[in-house]
């Protein structure tokens, strides 16, 4: 009887000790899962929404467009479903401008995506909003189409 107690004594032990070495971000793998499906990355800050699904705005604008809106509202909606409700919302803006009001600019966008949450269910206390202005660009070139995709939201779950 020890002796096939010892033999099985791995085969439990391995499953737990390979589950530690795994780093889902302080989220569960189900929660892991819905977040990839969704288009977020692990990053050092947490799970941020990714390239493919990213909040872009126009020059000099903190409105989002139909499909953003509804976009966020399907986001919230998966959020809520899987409990991850404490996010970080952080706005971006290109390189063009003074810096003070790119950074009162890019808040202004992160609070715009915050109010969805909010009309979604999701508590003011769960969410923080910060405005970086242009310190952080997505990309450094300096034309057209790199400036437009640093006008950007991330959202980052705060686990």
């Amino acid at each position: 009887m020890f002796k096939k107690m010892k033999n099985l004594l791995p085969l439990i032990i391995l499953p737990t000790l390979l589950s530690g070495c795994i780093n889902l971000g302080g989220v569960n793998y189900k929660q892991a899962h819905m977040l990839k499906k969704e288009g977020f990355t692990l990053t050092d800050e947490g799970w941020a929404l990714g390239l493919p699904k990213r909040i872009l705005f126009n020059f000099d604008d903190a409105k989002l467009t139909k499909v953003d809106s509804d976009n966020i509202k399907n986001l919230a909606y998966q959020l809520k479903q899987y409990h991850l409700e404490h996010l970080k919302i952080i706005g971006h803006a290109d390189d063009i401008g003074n810096e003070l009001y790119n950074i009162k600019l890019s808040k202004q966008r992160a609070d715009h995506v915050a109010v969805i949450f909010y009309n979604n269910g999701f508590n003011t206390e769960d969410i923080q909003t910060i405005g970086k202005g242009s310190s952080q660009p997505f990309i450094l070139k300096k034309d057209r189409t790199s400036r437009a995709s640093n006008r950007r939201v991330t959202i980052v779950i705060v686990p």
